[in-house]
């Protein structure tokens, strides 16, 4: 294929209303665009790092793409699938969110010109739709009644106010209903082990990120202490940290954010350790526009992930497509 133009676009976006990215909360959400031209036919991916967790800053990503993007325009011949990944690697090195925009607009690319969806170029054992956790907000897209699990920030330490807010906030979805807690790394151990054998008597699924991301040890001493379930999301940042927080003994559930984690490749491998290792894997949005949260999509189809994943189940900005949902599912393919 003979790539005739990459076009690499700086967006921000204004929220709908300050939306947290980790513990921060922040108007706007930055990032690039970029779309790579073969005739009539383009792919298109997106690089937003997440502040104050991704390893890149916005800058960053934007000078790795315009690398990207001249070492394709001095290219005058015909350039295949395997070679474009590898310039996708190199020029995404150590710059995980241009990886995975940068793969993102190739396979893009490359499905359209085999005329097929993403998820089916990906793999034809592709999931026929997949499952979508809801999440705690006046602006959340799946109804009470068809929420299965549940993610809800969790902002307070005080235990005696957090069990308050948890039971209002129950009373008004089903008994079945799963809880996820993300404490955005906000605990020590000795609080996270007491606010956890608090919580005991609820419908909890996981403890999202409860102890910083640095502190695998003691997250390992935290999962031996309670009896619910420790998931790690900011910690999962590529595969020798997946593996070295499995070794440890440190999680229950990996929650792969690709922003953080990169290409295909990189997250493939993750999963595969992982269900190799009997660990559960989540793949979740960074809060990122429709662009990245398509491919997503198409990859949690692809990569067989039968969880509810976090996914378009929240309307962010004023402007931005939103996948449609049917109760808690979104159909393949998608658009």
């Amino acid at each position: 294929m003979k790539i005739d133009k990459i076009e690499i676009k700086e967006y921000e976006k204004k929220f709908i209303d300050r939306t947290n990215l980790g513990s921060q909360k922040f108007e706007s959400r930055f990032g690039w665009y970029i779309k790579l031209y073969s005739g009539n036919l383009f792919g298109v991916g997106e690089a937003a790092p997440i502040p104050g967790i991704s390893s890149e800053s916005h800058e960053q990503a934007g000078y790795a793409l315009n690398g990207f993007k001249v070492a394709l325009e001095g290219l005058g011949y015909n350039i295949n699938l395997e070679e474009l990944l590898l310039l996708s690697e190199v020029h995404g090195f150590e710059v995980p969110s241009v990886q995975f925009a940068a793969d993102c607009a190739i396979y893009d690319l490359f499905s359209k010109s085999n005329k097929q969806d993403l998820a089916e170029y990906l793999n034809p054992n592709y999931l026929k739709s997949i499952n979508i956790n809801s999440i705690y907000s006046d602006r959340a897209r799946i109804d009470e009644i068809n929420t299965q699990f549940l993610k809800i920030k969790i902002n307070e330490l005080n235990i005696f106010s957090i069990k308050e807010r948890l039971d209002k906030i129950i009373s008004k979805y089903p008994s079945r209903t799963k809880l996820r807690l993300d404490f955005n790394e906000s605990l020590d151990l000795v609080r996270a082990i007491r606010i956890c054998k608090e919580l005991k008597p609820y419908n909890i699924d996981y403890i999202e990120q409860p102890l910083n991301r640095e502190d695998i040890n003691d997250t390992h001493d935290l999962r031996m202490s309670v009896n619910i379930p420790i998931a790690l999301d900011e910690a999962v940042t590529n595969y020798k940290s997946v593996k070295n927080i499995v070794e440890e003994g440190a999680a229950d559930v990996i929650v792969i954010k690709p922003m953080l984690t990169g290409n295909f490749k990189a997250i493939k491998k993750i999963i595969d350790y992982c269900r190799s290792e009997g660990v559960r894997t989540v793949i979740t949005s960074s809060f990122e526009t429709s662009i990245a949260q398509s491919h997503i999509v198409n990859l949690i189809s692809a990569l067989e992930i039968k969880e509810h994943c976090g996914i378009y189940n929240i309307k962010l900005f004023k402007d931005d497509f939103l996948e449609s949902i049917n109760k808690d599912q979104i159909s393949i393919p998608i658009g």
